[in-house]
């Protein structure tokens, strides 16, 4: 505890696809108080390609309004902090920049394993690139199962099936020929293949394997009809898309070389922040963050402290406007927008939107386009993420909603 009283000025940066964002954090009698925050471009992409450089930016900015000396001669974090408003003692950073992780999901039952499965892809990083089921009317034979994954190109296989003690041939059969479609792939580095399935069933998979690419464990997804265990898997997806996507961000290195405890996807970040609100409310009610950035959404549910994510990386408020139009139609937009517009000119504002991503809206017309597919990326993301368990209680119509919020938290 009096280490913990002796840190004295923080220093939080955020990540995001379009934009860094830091906050200067300092002890004033005796709590920590906001002080100042910074703005800067994200600039993983070129010319820039270093994200640091965003980052110095904005902190070059807290820098100018506090007339505090954050940064040495070399654009160097200085850190402990030394007298004179001079550096900072703790610096932590989140990251959401990167794309997500492609991912081809494996399993024995729809409605089960493979949902159970998707659930927890949901809440990470991560894109569904392709579904290999063995239920259904027509099961795909092992050469289509082949094709179909080495067409995605995934940086993970994840294989699940089979309850605890339960099947094990056919959960057997898919490894099998995931690690033939994997090892047929044309890429400098193989994908990892995470193995989430029955739990009896480890040795026999990493005999398949026999280490000629990447293999994690997790627990099974769906240890009984009844059970789902989602955890373990979102922590393995969390950690690949650090290992695979935030450290491959150029400039990355410097940031992380500042930070004392290793850098967190935003979402897994935000999560947190709204566990912590549930804990100061009634703990009979829940708590629920939405943030809504311009390359993801998330949502975050706390409800007798099980925090639940989605993560939607094809919601992004700056590219979702197309992707929005094809799957939800044009009147689902226009709905929200209080004057007539046409499909083409809904259409030419998220082309424009997503050419330049950046940009603010210039007159009413494409503020209320922009806030119309915010609601509409809101409302889809909220479908997907269909309270369950103990997130969900029987309406009066009998349809399962969710159960009262005392806390909503919106970024």
């Amino acid at each position: 505890m009096t280490e913990e009283q002796g840190i004295g000025p923080i220093l939080l940066a955020d990540c995001g696809t379009l934009t860094t964002k830091v906050v200067l954090l300092d002890r004033v009698d005796g709590e920590y108080r906001f002080v100042a925050r910074g703005e800067s471009p994200t600039t993983v992409e070129q010319p820039w390609a270093d994200i640091a450089a965003g980052v110095r930016s904005a902190i070059e900015q807290i820098s100018e309004v506090t007339g505090r000396t954050l940064l040495d001669d070399s654009g160097e974090l200085i850190t402990p902090s030394k007298s004179g408003d001079v550096g900072v003692d703790a610096f932590a950073a989140t990251v959401s920049a990167a794309p997500p992780l492609r991912v081809v999901l494996g399993g024995l039952v729809g409605d089960l394993s493979v949902a159970s499965a998707r659930r927890a892809a949901a809440g990470t990083y991560s894109q569904l690139v392709a579904v290999l089921s063995s239920d259904g009317k027509r099961g795909l034979s092992d050469q289509e199962r082949v094709s179909l994954i080495r067409q995605a190109g995934p940086d993970v296989v994840c294989v699940v099936g089979g309850t605890e003690g339960g099947a094990a041939r056919p959960v057997l059969d898919l490894v099998e020929v995931a690690t033939w479609a994997m090892l047929l792939l044309e890429s400098e580095r193989l994908p990892c293949m995470l193995y989430a399935g029955n739990s009896r069933l480890r040795k026999r998979v990493a005999e398949l394997v026999d280490g000629q690419f990447e293999l994690r464990v997790a627990d099974n997804v769906r240890p009984s009809v009844s059970q789902e265990t989602l955890i373990g898997a979102e922590i393995e997806l969390d950690s690949l898309y650090v290992q695979d996507k935030l450290s491959a961000l150029p400039g990355i290195g410097a940031v992380s070389g500042w930070s004392s405890v290793p850098l967190m996807p935003t979402a897994r970040a935000f999560g947190r922040v709204v566990e912590y609100l549930w804990h100061l409310g009634d703990p009979k009610h829940g708590a629920v963050g939405l943030d809504l950035g311009a390359g993801n959404l998330t949502l975050a549910t706390v409800f007798d402290g099980e925090l639940s994510l989605c993560v939607r990386s094809d919601l992004g408020i700056a590219y979702c406007g197309d992707y929005l139009l094809e799957s939800r139609g044009f009147d689902a937009i226009s709905r929200w927008v209080p004057v007539p517009v046409s499909e083409a000119d809904v259409r030419g504002f998220c082309i424009n939107r997503e050419i330049h991503p950046a940009t603010i809206p210039q007159d009413p017309l494409e503020l209320w386009l922009e806030l119309a597919l915010a609601r509409e990326a809101v409302g889809m993301a909220l479908e997907e993420a269909r309270p369950s368990g103990r997130s969900a209680e029987r309406g009066a119509s009998g349809v399962r909603q969710m159960r009262p919020c005392d806390t909503i938290l919106l970024s």
